[in-house]
């Protein structure tokens, strides 16, 4: 799990490296493009999540059968999201950019990129489908074959599209989409054929009894529908955190995306610890084994603050030389900086959050996930405003809001772990 976030955070690192050299305002406006991008497959992404858990029970419980039917629902739902989000994106998005950007530059690019984009919707969702599987069947060593492919053609394509190499037309931010499109339909292509050669699909009936049932979905939705809600929101905070970053200047959102990309490579073990906490308190619940939970939760978090002691001699004695790569204006990296120093201290709170809070959603109790979501970020957004509107405030300042975040989070998380009553909880 870790290998396949590494790679995919690599993806986007490279994407924020190369559109850097185009300029602070392309790799603003594409930065932009891709939490909108994000933003909307979040609910396929929530749904994917709650098959995941009901799926890791399933396993747990013995129930092989159930879980290709599981599969099926959720390849049939994810692919009819995709074409509603395919029709907002290509004729929709032009009347609500208003509402997102006052820069009529952002405003382009991000029209342009996602144009392009939206075609990679449905190679996305299958891709997660699949990973919804293999994470719940504890079958996941694929993907750390399968994301590095990915992300190595992802980025030779970047360097081919935007800037034109190789005798290919320089396309610039619509290159980007157009890697990453076929970047995802590789890994569509591999995780399928890995399906039908390799896996054991025999044994949860996949490719077989296709018929849709509307109880399977609303058993599915009993479960996922709060993380559906809770996964928008959550990525909403970013989406909106950046919207506010961009009334602080061009240079400034710039910043903040290459800021962003290096702490989206430094929490790749946390996700990955994130998600086998997640997967293992499922199969433990299905094993009736809820004791083990809050241990096993102890040890994840410890791996995840040792990973953040790791990282911090790498931020503070070489954040320079990580930002370089990313742009070659000087007051853009400038600003950039003591972000990253801000970040080096968050990593501390934002691991262990994030392994108990997956933990939560893998005890089945998502509806009171989404509920500590939904406090949490109201009270972020309220803080990030606040700073984002204060007279001469730094860039640095504003990213203060990741500790009310994360320390607020925590206090939740860890307080229903201790005392509430999620060893009951049935999907």
């Amino acid at each position: 799990m870790m290998i396949m976030g590494l790679s995919m955070t690599v993806v986007n690192l490279t994407d924020t490296a190369f559109l850097g050299q185009l300029g602070p305002v392309e790799l603003g406006g594409a930065g932009n493009a891709g939490l909108t991008y994000m933003l909307l497959i979040m609910v396929g992404m929530g749904f994917s999540s709650g098959v995941q858990i009901i799926i890791a029970r399933r396993n747990g419980e013995k129930l092989y059968l159930s879980i290709g039917t599981l599969v099926h629902h959720t390849l049939l739902f994810m692919l009819l999201y995709g074409v509603l989000l395919q029709l907002f994106l290509i004729n929709g998005l032009p009347t609500v950019l208003p509402f997102i950007t006052e820069s009529d530059a952002v405003a382009s690019i991000i029209e342009r990129f996602l144009n392009y984009r939206s075609w990679g919707l449905y190679f996305n969702f299958i891709n997660v489908t699949i990973m919804a599987l293999l994470v719940g069947t504890a079958n996941t060593k694929i993907l750390g074959i399968v994301t590095p492919i990915a992300a190595v053609l992802n980025i030779v394509l970047d360097y081919t599209l935007i800037f034109g190499n190789w005798g290919f037309p320089a396309l610039g931010v619509e290159g980007a989409a157009i890697a990453s499109n076929i970047a995802e339909g590789a890994s569509s292509v591999l995780l399928v054929l890995y399906l039908i050669f390799s896996y054991p699909h025999q044994k949860y009936e996949l490719f077989s009894k296709l018929k849709i049932q509307l109880s399977v979905y609303q058993n599915i939705l009993k479960t996922a529908s709060p993380l559906m809600i809770q996964n928008f929101v959550s990525f909403f905070s970013w989406f909106a955190f950046f919207m506010l970053i961009e009334g602080l200047g061009e240079r400034e959102l710039a910043a903040s995306h290459i800021s962003r990309s290096i702490y989206m490579v430094l929490i790749i073990p946390v996700f990955g610890l994130g998600d086998a906490a997640n997967s293992l308190t499922g199969n433990l619940m299905g094993e009736n084994r809820s004791d083990l939970v809050l241990k096993m939760v102890g040890r994840v978090c410890l791996l995840s603050i040792g990973f953040a002691v790791l990282f911090q001699p790498i931020i503070w004695f070489g954040g320079m030389h990580l930002l370089t790569p990313f742009s070659s204006d000087t007051e853009t990296l400038n600003l950039a900086l003591p972000v990253l120093q801000v970040i080096a201290f968050v990593l501390f709170v934002f691991g262990v959050v994030i392994v108990g809070f997956r933990a939560v959603s893998g005890t089945g109790r998502t509806l009171t996930a989404l509920f500590i979501e939904v406090v949490v970020v109201s009270f972020y957004l309220m803080v990030t405003y606040y700073l984002t509107t204060k007279s001469g405030i730094e860039l640095y300042e504003v990213w203060y809001a990741e500790f009310a975040y994360f320390i607020a989070f925590g206090l939740l998380i860890f307080g229903y772990l201790w005392k509430g009553d999620w060893q009951s909880s049935k999907v």
